[in-house]
């Protein structure tokens, strides 16, 4: 029969932390969620109006002002630059969805 070792302290310290870590990334996905709506409410407007589903202008300025955050808040910002393109490509994805031509 084998016998049952108490956790040693770091394990247990290393489980708390890695619990809060999951909790955040699910917050994250929350958000990338909640963003991805948002992004498709713009499609709706921007059909009604007669503009182009993409702005790359906005694009360029959405991740410079990402890579700007991450700087302040010490973040690397050309890892948080490639984050926000990647955020952006996944409205893309749901511009093409939607069946927009210009979904690029």
């Amino acid at each position: 029969m084998k016998t049952r070792t108490a956790p040693s302290p770091e394990s247990t310290e290393l489980d708390r932390i890695r619990e809060a870590i999951d909790v955040v990334d699910e917050r994250l996905l929350d958000l990338i969620a909640h963003r991805q709506r948002l992004a498709l409410s713009t499609l709706e407007v921007k059909t009604r109006h007669g503009l182009l589903p993409v702005d790359v202008s906005r694009e360029a300025a959405v991740v410079a002002r990402g890579a700007k955050l991450a700087r302040e808040r010490g973040l690397e910002p050309e890892l948080v630059r490639d984050i926000f393109w990647r955020l952006i490509e996944l409205s893309r994805a749901g511009y093409r969805a939607r069946g927009t031509r210009n979904g690029a």
